[in-house]
């Protein structure tokens, strides 16, 4: 069951990582949800490196949200961000509070 739920939601979010690239800049939320989701349910293997990714799709839905982005400039600059929060967030946080929301479930 997780496994069906787990490879869904990377679906998704590569789908809507694609919808996002092409011009429908809503889906990078949808995409850093299943990125998210998929880093949870993947647990301690690859979850724990994917949850990294995250903060790329999230940081490029916040400045697309909040007209941040002009130029190609700012996307290259919101995307480093994203790869240094993913990067401090997998490497020196520890998983409890990385996927919080979803310890309060369990």
């Amino acid at each position: 069951m997780f496994t069906i739920v787990a490879y869904s939601s990377l679906i998704v979010a590569l789908v809507s990582l694609i919808l996002a690239v092409s011009g429908k800049r809503h889906f990078y939320w949808l995409s850093a949800v299943g990125i998210y989701i998929f880093s949870f349910i993947a647990g301690f293997s690859i979850g724990q490196l994917t949850v990294g990714l995250t903060f790329i799709p999230l940081l490029l839905a916040i400045a697309y949200t909040f007209s941040w982005i002009k130029t190609k400039v700012h996307i290259l600059l919101f995307v480093s961000l994203g790869v240094t929060i993913g990067f401090i967030m997998v490497f020196f946080v520890d998983d409890k509070w990385v996927f919080l929301p979803f310890w309060i479930f369990m």
